[in-house]
């Protein structure tokens, strides 16, 4: 029923069920659910985690080039993994950038790494494949973390890609542009695959909003959106868009380039989405980490129920933990959580 529910959701159908989409890292809960020990194979740990707990569809993306495991392979002291997140699955985080100057970052030439489209799609079916029977009672999206404007984070880091982006906005532009190349190819290489849905992921957005002035996102990153996501829904592949942050001045915007939907953090005013697109988009999100995280049990049950009385009643709602749901989260919040979720997690009938 899960897959089915996940599609369900997608395609704004509905179910009697409101679906569920989760990022487990919680190293404890995936031991006492897997029922082995995870650190001989993390993958399968997982993958039997989510199926006793009943998700429906996964977070997933995959691209031909990873900036971190290129610049992992050129100076590996540039990176640190942070085991406090999850000892399981540790945070990697790119702690330095080879770059000292505005002109660094605008004479970068990016690669489209020698890689024909043919023989990307013929990777990404692979990877995907490979993920759908790992996953099988999941729904398994396409996905891409870089869309655009990651891109330039991931290679330069945020301070030095706004630097940059002041300092010569043609240059800039130029720059993103041959970045979107290679996002082109590689969402080519996507919709030539067995997918439904797709994520793409591109971190715009901080708590208090979007990272650059949204008339600057509409000069030189939604019209990428546009024509990167066409490629995609040309082959009735549903987007899903994601961002970190609040994306409240830019969900409009990102609707009209053509998402079919967004993954909401709880900075986010989920009654105002529901409000303009409950009954046309996919809608994910908005559960507070902190309630889990520094909360008691009755706080976690009052956040499952504000989101479920926000949103339950909308065909496309997922309910979702926004991010990734680390060690740090009392285990007994946590299975409270799916406990509530579960309880009512039955669909309401719209007011």
């Amino acid at each position: 029923m899960c897959y089915e529910r996940a599609l369900s959701a997608i395609y704004l159908e509905g179910d009697d069920r409101i679906a569920q989409m989760e990022y487990v890292f919680h190293t404890g809960l995936i031991r006492k659910l897997a029922g082995f020990d995870p650190f001989l194979d993390p993958e399968r740990a997982l993958a039997k985690t989510y199926e006793k707990l009943d998700t429906d569809m996964i977070f997933y993306t995959h691209q031909s080039i990873d900036p971190y495991y290129e610049a992992r392979k050129a100076d590996g002291k540039s990176f640190t993994e942070k085991e406090n997140w999850s000892k399981l699955y540790p945070s990697t985080w790119r702690v330095e950038h080879r770059v000292s100057s505005e002109e660094d970052v605008l004479n970068y030439e990016p690669s489209m790494g020698g890689l024909s489209l043919d023989q990307v799609a013929e990777e990404f079916g692979r990877a995907h494949d490979r993920q759908r029977k790992l996953y099988r009672s999941q729904l398994v999206p396409g996905g891409y973390y870089c869309t655009t404007f990651m891109w330039c984070v991931m290679h330069f880091g945020l301070e030095w890609t706004i630097r940059a982006a002041a300092r010569d906005p043609g240059r800039f532009e130029r720059l993103l542009g041959r970045f979107a190349e290679i996002s082109m190819r590689d969402f080519e290489a996507w919709s030539m695959c067995d997918i439904e849905a797709f994520i793409s992921h591109d971190d715009i957005c901080m708590t208090e909003g979007p990272i650059m002035n949204p008339r600057w996102l509409r000069r030189y990153v939604f019209p990428w959106y546009e024509r990167l996501w066409r490629v995609l829904k040309a082959r009735g592949i549903r987007v899903i868009f994601c961002s970190d942050g609040n994306v409240d001045k830019i969900v409009d915007d990102v609707a009209e380039a053509g998402a079919d939907g967004f993954i909401l953090e709880p900075s986010c005013d989920l009654g105002r989405t529901v409000e303009k697109y409950g009954d046309s988009k996919v809608i994910v999100g908005n559960v507070d980490l902190k309630a889990l995280t520094f909360g008691r049990e009755g706080d976690v049950v009052a956040e499952v129920l504000r989101c479920v009385r926000t949103a339950g009643h909308c065909p496309g709602y997922f309910i979702n933990v926004t991010g990734s749901i680390p060690d740090n989260v009392p285990l007994e919040n946590l299975e409270a959580y799916f406990a509530a979720c579960k309880k009512f997690g039955s669909r309401p009938k719209k007011a």
